[in-house]
């Protein structure tokens, strides 16, 4: 644990982590908020589809935008740019009330939803120039720590606030935490990417997209956590609510013990020191097996709360490992537009995935899509492991290792 908090030593790291913070707080309060706030609109039901589909789709399609900003101009003063938009997309939601005008809803969840994917290659990108290298790795941990506590805090507290006051105090306070995480970032002594060389956007992009397609170990692990969401965190999705939606609380123990394997997952994935980190990540990963094999056994309701808190385990040791990989061994010149292009790897066919299930649930059966998704699963993990720099998430180990033998054998 010590590990763990050991970046809350640099100052300009607990700035920018506190400021976050209230981010995934803020997160947490709109997820309940804002059901609750358009609750009282008589086309609820399809509004509220509506503006969270194009708050999502604005993150997908400002990503790669996000990650080339990233690559060009102060991490920070990105961060502060999506906050300002953010925080104009939920003004423009609160301003007529649920009542609004569809469109002015829309604007406001497309604009939140753009700001979002301007945020996350910026953050992550961020990160690296706050802390010595040595800390990458407990960092990306305390952050994938705090931000699981913060989204089931902020909910918690966004369920109560508009219990005891109202969804549009609620939102407020989601906003609220906009201005702080603004104030956070300003004036924030960071490295400045370097402008030799600028190119136009679509240069960059395409950059980016050679420098991770040069890197085989990267297009390895990217694929295989793009086939993992959608072939087998979707299948998840779906059929854990109909297996124990009517069983009592066990849907709800099951997801929170999920997020209790999380928090432990990312504690875990910061104090972890191995050379093949790319092994432990993929033996972790194997633990989304125990959800998928109880389902695929008809195993009774309490199994899922251990299988649950398993997948939740190992999920969280992958992102942390990979995540400090990508930190550590990109260029800083290309790690916005690497962290832009990951995340839209790994959300690109969730939608589809979940589609999917969707359709073959009624021709495979319970039984049928759980196996379908446990061989996914496996497949996918055994294939990429004989991919050159996959078990060390690192492209230089074989000139390493040749230049070391070199030496030695040059020695007297």
């Amino acid at each position: 644990m010590k590990q763990l908090i050991e970046p809350l030593r640099s100052g300009s790291f607990r700035r920018v982590w506190a400021g976050q913070l209230m981010n995934v707080l803020g997160d947490g309060v709109y997820s309940v908020a804002i059901a609750l706030f358009l609750l009282p609109r008589k086309d609820a039901a399809e509004t509220l589809g509506l503006v969270l589909g194009l708050s999502a789709l604005g993150g997908v399609i400002s990503l790669l935008v996000g990650g080339v900003l990233a690559d060009r101009h102060r991490r920070s003063r990105v961060i502060a740019v999506s906050d300002l938009l953010r925080a104009a997309g939920l003004g423009m939601i609160l301003s007529k009330g649920p009542d609004a005008p569809l469109p002015m809803l829309l604007g406001g969840a497309l604009l939140m939803g753009v700001g979002s994917g301007l945020y996350r290659p910026a953050y992550g990108a961020l990160l690296p120039s706050l802390v010595p290298k040595e800390q990458i790795r407990s960092v990306n941990a305390l952050r994938s720590f705090t931000n699981r506590v913060g989204v089931i805090l902020g909910a918690a507290a966004g369920g109560l606030l508009a219990a005891a006051a109202s969804p549009r105090a609620a939102l407020v306070l989601d906003l609220l935490t906009f201005g702080v995480s603004l104030i956070t970032v300003l004036g924030l002594r960071e490295d400045v990417p370097s402008r030799r060389g600028r190119e136009g956007w679509l240069h960059e992009v395409l950059a980016g997209l050679r420098y991770v397609r040069n890197s085989h170990w990267m297009v390895a692990i990217m694929l295989q956590g793009t086939i993992h969401l959608a072939l087998v965190i979707a299948p998840v999705t779906v059929l854990l609510p109909f297996v124990l939606g009517n069983e009592g609380g066990w849907l709800g123990t099951a997801i929170s013990a999920e997020a209790v394997g999380a928090l432990a997952g990312s504690a875990v994935g910061g104090m972890l020191r191995t050379q093949k980190p790319g092994a432990v990540s993929l033996i972790a990963l194997l633990a989304s097996a125990a959800q998928t094999l109880a389902l695929a056994l008809g195993a009774p309701d309490w199994a899922y709360v251990p299988a649950s808190f398993l997948a939740g385990f190992g999920l969280s040791v992958m992102a942390v490992l990979w995540t400090s990989a990508l930190q550590l061994q990109t260029p800083r010149e290309q790690l916005g537009k690497l962290l832009a292009l990951d995340a839209l790897a790994n959300s690109a066919l969730l939608p589809v995935g979940l589609a999917l299930t969707g359709w073959l649930l009624p021709r495979l059966g319970q039984v049928g899509l759980a196996w379908a998704a446990t061989i996914a699963l496996v497949v996918s993990i055994v294939t990429v492991l004989p991919v050159p720099g996959v078990l060390r998430f690192s492209s230089s180990v074989a000139l390493n290792d040749r230049s070391e033998a070199t030496a030695r054998e040059a020695c007297p």
